[in-house]
């Protein structure tokens, strides 16, 4: 069996069917022309937005006012070295960010109270403690968030809670102190509270009605159950009970004169055998 000789083809034929592809390509069969190179491209300038300062409002009575609503590790990245404390407005939105960058650089995030100053809200007029009792579940980390919140606040250790009313009622008499008692039954822990002398406790379940009690009796001591409150909400009433100047007790709540001198406390409300007490 013999293999078919393959097709040539005239020099003419390949030129017709070159002709015709090149027609059917829509090219006219005159030589292409190279393509110019363009010149390289300037790159476009592009503004540029200028750093956003860490701080956009003037410094009050030396401690660094933030103005901005949400407050972020990035904006206190150009805190100076020496910073103890910063000042930021009422409502800021403080980010996890922020709060880690303020406890790594050791200073306060003090937060202003609504229609106060900065240079009020930057120094606590009297100590403040923070305790827990009997509380369902783990609440340290709440306890911790308000310790961070309000600057130089202290927490007690958590015991019983007469114990922790015995430590809140010394610290009141002895350091006018206030405070925030985070506890399981904040009835039970408020009946308990006010029993002791110098101790002038209040609680309720949303923000509004604490601080209206709190402003009504002078409170030194806010009782909550961590349920009712968000950490936001917590540490918001805890900066305004601090940096509040407190003023006078209402004259039925005033501590009458003790001539045996000896004070009542949760644990022996009997202590005091005048009648003042009874």
């Amino acid at each position: 069996m013999t293999t078919p000789a393959a097709p040539t083809f005239s020099p003419d034929q390949i030129a017709a069917v070159v002709r015709e592809v090149l027609r059917r390509l829509g090219i006219d069969g005159t030589p292409l022309a190279l393509p110019v190179p363009l010149a390289p491209s300037t790159p476009v300038a592009r503004p540029q937005s200028p750093p956003a300062p860490f701080v956009r409002a003037l410094s009050i009575s030396g401690t660094p006012a933030i103005a901005d609503k949400v407050v972020t590790g990035a904006t206190l990245a150009g805190l100076p070295a020496d910073t103890k404390s910063v000042t930021v407005r009422h409502d800021a939105v403080i980010t996890p960010s922020a709060r880690d960058r303020a406890r790594e650089s050791g200073f306060a995030i003090i937060r202003q109270v609504k229609g106060g100053s900065a240079a009020a809200a930057g120094k606590l007029p009297r100590p403040f403690f923070v305790a827990t009792a009997e509380c369902a579940g783990d609440v340290s980390g709440r306890s911790a968030s308000v310790v961070r919140a309000v600057p130089g606040a202290q927490q007690l250790p958590a015991t019983g809670l007469s114990d922790v009313i015995a430590a809140l009622a010394l610290h009141a008499s002895r350091d006018a102190a206030c405070g925030v008692l985070l506890a399981g039954r904040p009835h039970v822990a408020t009946a308990l509270a006010n029993r002791s002398r110098g101790i002038r406790a209040v609680t309720a379940r949303d923000t509004a009605t604490l601080l209206a009690a709190a402003r009504e009796c002078a409170a030194n001591l806010i009782v909550v159950s961590p349920r009712d409150f968000s950490g936001v909400s917590l540490e918001r009433v805890c900066v305004t009970i601090a940096t509040a100047d407190g003023g006078p007790p209402p004259a039925e709540l005033s501590a009458p004169e003790c001539g045996c001198q000896r004070e009542s406390s949760p644990a022996s409300p009997e202590a005091c055998t005048c009648h003042n007490h009874h």
